[in-house]
This record gives C-alpha cells, sequence and structure tokens, in this order.
C-alpha cells in the first residue's frame, strides 16, 4: 500500500539530488541521514569509479565533410568518438581552437564538439554520480554564473576547464575563491566581455554583472549616483549597497584581465596564445579610485614604476569586497533555499545559513557548512514537494528512477532543447528562471512526456524495464512498485485510475503480467508508455 505522503526521507532526498532512487532511500535508512549527508559533502576530488567507467565508456558521433580550398583542408570525419576533450589540459584546447581559426585544419565542428562533450558529461553524471548534492550544487553555480555556448567559440573552446576547474572544484568549497576562479576563466572573460575591456574604454558588462547577478544582487542597487563612499555610511563589506559610480570603478579596476590570444602589445611585444587569463598593464585604466567606500587608488603602482602587475590588486580588492559582502550572503543563501525548498522557503533556516557564510567567509568550506546548515535542519524533511522541476531535471530525474544510462546523442540534445531547458544554452547571464510559474508556462507535459518515451525509443536512454520491473502477475502490484520508486506515495485517485486502466488494456503488459502472446519488444514498449505516463503525473512534477 501507497502511503498518502512521502516519507521524511524521501522529501529531503528529492530536495538535494536529481531524483530520489529507491536506492537512495534504502541507503540513508541503512546509514542514518546525518552519515548521509557526510559522504555527500566530503566527495572525492574526482568521478568516482562507475561515473568515471560511465564517462570513459560514453561517445558521441561526430560528422563533417572534406574540405581543401583557401578556407581550410581537412579529411571527412563520420565516428563515434569517445569524450576525449574532457581530459584535455588548457593547451590541448587551445590547440584546437587554433587549429580551427588560425592554421584552418579543423572545421568549427570541433569547437562545437568539446561544448557537446561537456554537455554529454553533465547528462552523465547528473544521472548517475553518487554525489548528488556535489551535481546539485554544481547545477546551481553553472546556472548562478550562467554562460551560453551561443555566444560562439571563444566561449566554448575551454568550457571543460570551466565545469571542472571552477564549477566542479569549487562548488563546496570558498565563494570567494570561485568568483575569482570564475573571473580568471576564459569562458566568462569573453562572455562577459571583460576580456576586450582597455585601458582608454573599460567595459562594464562584466562589472555590472558581477553585482548585480554573482554577488550583491539587484535589491542592493541604490541607483546611478547614490553615493557609497566617505560620508555615506557604512563602507566595504558592510555597506547599504552600490551604485552604477562603484560599477564604472569596478570596471576600471577590472580592464586589463583579459585572455592570451597572441594580441600584439607593441612591436617587440605580444601576449601568450595560450587562451589561459592572463593581466596586461597597458590594458588597465589607472583611473580606479574607490570602491563602496574603499580605497583602490593606493593599490596602483605609480605611473613611474617599472613593474606596473601591481594593478591587478584593484581587481581583486574590487572581488573580494563584492564576494565577502553581506549583501551577498542574503542574496546567495536565499537563493540557494529557494532552490532546495521552493519559492518560499523557510525565514529561519535562511537565517541561520547567513550566519554561517558570513562567519566562514575564510574559511576553504564555507559553501559545505552553509549546505550542512540547510540538510541538518529540522525543516529538510518538512513540508510537502512545492518546487517545480525544471524539464531538464524532470528528465534526469526520470532517468535516474528508471535506472536507466545516458547514451549522448545529438537526438537528445535535440529533446532537451525541445523542452526550452539545456544545458550552457541559457543566453542571457541571469540564467534559467528559478520559479515555479516560469516553468508551469513554459513546456507542456505532453513535450516532456514525449521527450521520455522517445530518448527510451531511440536508445538515448538506456534501460531494459523488463529487467527493472519486479516480477508480479498484479496490475496493482506493477503500478506501486513504479509510482513508489518515481513519486514516492499515493498520486491522485483520477490518475492512479487512468494509469490502472491503460495498464489492464494493455496486450503488452498483460503478457509480462503472464497472460498473453505479445513480443518481448512488446511489452519493453508498453512498460516504457507506462512509467513515461506517471513522469506526467503532477506529483512527479514537483520535488
Amino acid at each position: 500500500m501507497l502511503p498518502e505522503k512521502p516519507t521524511p526521507k524521501f522529501i529531503a532526498l528529492n530536495r538535494v539530488t536529481f531524483g530520489a532512487r529507491d536506492s537512495d532511500v534504502a541507503k540513508v535508512s541503512a546509514i542514518g541521514w546525518e552519515a548521509w549527508v557526510d559522504e555527500q559533502l566530503n566527495p572525492p576530488n574526482g568521478d568516482d569509479s562507475l561515473t568515471a567507467r560511465a564517462l570513459k565508456d560514453a561517445t558521441l558521433r561526430i560528422t563533417y565533410g572534406e574540405r581543401n580550398d583557401s578556407q581550410g583542408t581537412w579529411p571527412a570525419v563520420d565516428e563515434d568518438r569517445p569524450l576525449d576533450t574532457l581530459a584535455m589540459t588548457a593547451d590541448e584546447l587551445n590547440n584546437i581552437y587554433n587549429d580551427v581559426n588560425r592554421t584552418r585544419t579543423l572545421p568549427q565542428n570541433e569547437i562545437n564538439r568539446i561544448a557537446e562533450e561537456v554537455t554529454a558529461s553533465t547528462w552523465i553524471r547528473n544521472t548517475q554520480s553518487p554525489f548528488q548534492v556535489r551535481e546539485f550544487m554544481t547545477d546551481f553555480w553553472h546556472n548562478h554564473f550562467n554562460i551560453s555556448s551561443a555566444k560562439g567559440s571563444l566561449v566554448m573552446f575551454m568550457l571543460p576547464i570551466y565545469d571542472q576547474g571552477v564549477m566542479r572544484k569549487h562548488a563546496l568549497g570558498n565563494f570567494t575563491d570561485l568568483v575569482n576562479a570564475n573571473a580568471r576563466s576564459t569562458a566568462m572573460l569573453f562572455y562577459l566581455d571583460n576580456a576586450v575591456s582597455r585601458a582608454t574604454t573599460p567595459n562594464e558588462n562584466y562589472a555590472r554583472e558581477l553585482l548585480e547577478l554573482h554577488t550583491m544582487g539587484a535589491d542592493a542597487y541604490l541607483g546611478v549616483t547614490t553615493p557609497t563612499g566617505a560620508g555615506a555610511g557604512a563602507v566595504g563589506t558592510k555597506s547599504a549597497g552600490f551604485s552604477d559610480q562603484d560599477i564604472l570603478q569596478a570596471s576600471r579596476a577590472l580592464s586589463g584581465w583579459t585572455v592570451g590570444m597572441g594580441q600584439r602589445i607593441s612591436n617587440t611585444r605580444s601576449l601568450p596564445t595560450s587562451g589561459n587569463f592572463v593581466y596586461e598593464p597597458t590594458y588597465h585604466n589607472r583611473n580606479a579610485t574607490s570602491f563602496l567606500g574603499v580605497d583602490l587608488a593606493s593599490l596602483q603602482p605609480a605611473a613611474t614604476s617599472e613593474n606596473q602587475t601591481g594593478g591587478i590588486m584593484q581587481g581583486n580588492k574590487v572581488l573580494e569586497i563584492a564576494s565577502q559582502h553581506e549583501k551577498t550572503a542574503k542574496f546567495i543563501v536565499t537563493k540557494i533555499a529557494r532552490r532546495i525548498f521552493g519559492d518560499n522557503p523557510p525565514k529561519a533556516v535562511i537565517d541561520s545559513a547567513i550566519k554561517t557564510w558570513l562567519d566562514n567567509r575564510q574559511s576553504p568550506e564555507q559553501i559545505k557548512l552553509v549546505m550542512e546548515t540547510f540538510l541538518m535542519s529540522n525543516e529538510i524533511m518538512q513540508g510537502t514537494a512545492t518546487k517545480v522541476r525544471r524539464p531538464y531535471e524532470k528528465i534526469i530525474a526520470f532517468a535516474r528512477a528508471t535506472n536507466s544510462r545516458i547514451r549522448p546523442s545529438r537526438l537528445l540534445s535535440t529533446a532537451f532543447a525541445g523542452t526550452k531547458d539545456s544545458v550552457f544554452l541559457w543566453g542571457t547571464p541571469d540564467g534559467w528562471a528559478d520559479d515555479n510559474d516560469y516553468w508551469l508556462s513554459t513546456t507542456g507535459l505532453m513535450t516532456q512526456w514525449n521527450t521520455c518515451l522517445t530518448a527510451m525509443a531511440n536508445g538515448a536512454l538506456s534501460v531494459n524495464l523488463r529487467t527493472e520491473s519486479i516480477a508480479t502477475t498484479s496490475v496493482a502490484a506493477l503500478l506501486d512498485d513504479w509510482i513508489s520508486r518515481m513519486v514516492g506515495y499515493q498520486i491522485s485517485s483520477a490518475g492512479y485510475a487512468a494509469l490502472r486502466t491503460m495498464a489492464a488494456q494493455s496486450t503488452g503488459i498483460s503478457t509480462y503480467l503472464g497472460s498473453g502472446t505479445a513480443s518481448v519488444q512488446t511489452q519493453e514498449n508498453e512498460l516504457r508508455r507506462l512509467v513515461a505516463l506517471i513522469s506526467t503525473s503532477p506529483e512527479f512534477a514537483y520535488r
């Protein structure tokens, strides 16, 4: 008999994973919630052995034609290729960029391929990794520091480094370290144009998003000319907020932060063609005076100094103040809480987590400790599921509940794109919306149902539901088992009746239950249809 409500463990697991599996519930029951949390917050540096094997075994098809003219020279390619770029060094990734854009011995397809491989690895890790809290937070940070591969090659070609060396590395670490790594990443430098910021024309794009989206939040914006400096009250990490003057000063302080792409600096000097972050003093605007009332001018080397590299300290100071600001604590902790608990998270938990955040601004485990505050709160197992799953989350949760394995393909990419929720393709810096109303109105349940069903049919989700389903002769037992695994509790009586009617009238399911002559493939197809229909239930739509 299915419970009327989900168990506290199921509620908690669903809130901080890509979908609670029956095996996850069993593990928590065996070792206890505290031990599970401790394991989740102390993951290995890399992937576990099974996920690593899945990534190693995965392939993705790449096809392009031969070319031999003034626009480039390369042979035709048509192959299923491993996800080789995931383990490439920055130099190796940069070589691909150079071969496409300088020597023209590779087509643009090879840079697109880099983004496709990181996307495929995200699907696999989100589905299979046992360290789901790290996956949950990596997904959160990717959205918080959103970039879009749609902007082009300069954003895409270092994506493996951005994903693994920035987001995953710092997902449970220190926020200031994360902001610094992000600000220096090739992907972000090109996405928000700080790479092209120059001394004479400091670019404000990154500086504005740093304050409005990455740290203090738009609610901390005080207006165009509201003073935040001397005489305006508290300064630095305790200031009332930021104004356009602070954005301007930040853009000046962060000018000179660029990417080495061989730019010619003088007749005798060029930047390296490394594709990595470099600080170039001649690109740095020397007119930054103060930021949120904190002096920046004293950090700028004198114009007569032979060593001008010290100008980078101005940008470092801006990142330090912004990332450790009290407004930042409230903005980001509240955002994480909304992600975990829903659009109206409990205030007491937020207040407690803000204190943890502020008390641990210098700790290398700051984010981990904040997550521990959330995960060990009484509220984590209370209430009901109120957060709507994004279409991407829903499909990954479906894969996890059915023990499907991701087989990367462009068909799956197309399927995700059809739901308007795909990895690295949200065009604007604000990231996808994290509120129920947006996702309830964006993509219809039929589209998501078709996505799950089609993904199983074309092999993008590899599963044998005849093996996964319980051995029984009862329609009710079969249905209850799948609802228990996918939803965790009773669905509406109308929904249950419709599913039971469908199952009872299915020749494939009747044969699976022992009273029919349908083929093995028909049995599999009908079981797939059944679980896909369960995924359209309102109860599965929330976590």
